[in-house]
């Protein structure tokens, strides 16, 4: 009897096997008239034994061609007799031993279920709300000792109750509902909880990129132009998943409010994640003047109001004119793509992340040959 080691799959990584509960990702499979099909059936950790089997069905001619070769190479053509019968063995890929590119499939199919759901109830009015929630939660990070930071901290209901953070609870309110449907679909595939470090980042990174596609269509003399032009030439935004909530509320920090002077919102911005004693003049922050403007304007409930308070401080002056040349553009890359980067780093500042976080078991189907 041939079998498939354990060894074989481990060291390819066709997506017959990135699988989650009741989602294959398979390539086409070949005529036919040509080969006979190999079943892998398909099921996450967890899944119930009642529920109804997933199952992709490849040939073994694609799976050879998609880079399983090394797996299959010792299996012979499967009868479709074997197939009706179920003639199957289980096959099981432990968290340890799921592959980086299997990793990274199974986070990816948290994220972009996640957005999906997010999207049904976060909206681009949401967006500065969503960046303010970010940043307030970042903001409690402290240097020297490492603590606080981007970690969930701020749905902590005596962190949330602060004066600072009260205007948010609305809207960590709406997320809740938005959780809880995540967590509940993510039970079925053997998947952890989305943890609210990663859910506040997410959301905000929904709400912001639906406000970009919303001015780039009302800007163009057909919508589905504008629609066309933000899915094709709009800036990739990565974020990887995997913060670990804190478990009790952070230490209080003062945020600026919404009447700042820029002096204020210049010493907010430079003292976060900053190891230099000097400020300034010792060298950039971080978040140093052009990452302060892009971040803080964004997060104001008026966004213009707060980019022209701003630019009456010289050292935020050229970058409101840099950014509204960026803005008249079509695409609007270069903003974005600031955007993208100066938000991934505070998404960061601070976070602890969990190499293993949502990552399950593979158990696989496989025929038995006879």
């Amino acid at each position: 009897m041939a079998q498939v080691t354990m060894h074989s799959l481990l060291n390819h990584t066709h997506p017959a096997v990135l699988v989650s509960h009741r989602r294959c990702m398979p390539f086409k499979a070949a005529s036919p008239n040509r080969t006979r099909n190999i079943r892998l059936t398909c099921q996450a950790a967890g899944q119930p034994s009642n529920m109804p089997e997933t199952s992709c069905t490849q040939s073994r001619r694609s799976l050879l061609l998609a880079g399983v070769g090394g797996a299959l190479l010792s299996l012979p053509l499967v009868s479709d007799k074997a197939l009706a019968d179920k003639e199957t063995y289980q096959s099981v890929i432990s968290v340890r031993g799921l592959s980086a590119f299997q990793r990274s499939a199974q986070r990816n199919y948290l994220a972009q279920r996640s957005e999906r759901e997010l999207k049904k109830v976060v909206t681009p009015e949401d967006a500065p709300t969503a960046l303010r929630l970010v940043i307030h939660d970042a903001a409690t990070f402290d240097v020297a000792t490492g603590q606080g930071g981007l970690n969930g901290s701020i749905i902590n209901s005596e962190e949330l109750g602060r004066e600072e953070n009260q205007d948010l609870k609305s809207f960590v309110d709406k997320l809740a509902g938005v959780k809880k449907i995540i967590d509940d679909k993510g039970k079925v595939a053997g998947q952890e909880a989305i943890s609210w470090a990663d859910l506040i980042v997410l959301a905000a990174k929904v709400a912001h990129v639906q406000s970009w596609t919303a001015q780039k269509v009302k800007r163009a003399s057909i919508a589905q132009d504008g629609s066309t032009i933000a899915e094709a030439f709009g800036a990739a935004f990565p974020l990887p998943l995997g913060r670990v909530d804190a478990t009790s509320p952070d230490a209080p920090v003062q945020v600026p409010t919404q009447t700042a002077s820029p002096a204020e919102v210049k010493s907010f911005f430079n003292k976060l994640g900053n190891e230099n004693k000097g400020g300034f003049a010792a060298g950039k922050a971080p978040f140093w003047e052009r990452p302060a403007f892009v971040l803080w304007t964004q997060s104001q409930p008026d966004p213009a109001a707060a980019e022209a308070a701003l630019a009456e401080d010289n050292d935020f002056k050229g970058w409101k004119a840099k950014y509204d040349r960026s803005r008249r553009t079509v695409t609007r890359t270069e903003y974005e793509v600031d955007f993208i980067t100066y938000f991934t780093k505070m998404a960061n500042l601070g976070a602890k992340f969990d190499g293993s976080k949502y990552l399950y078991p593979i158990t696989l189907d496989l025929p038995k040959i006879k």
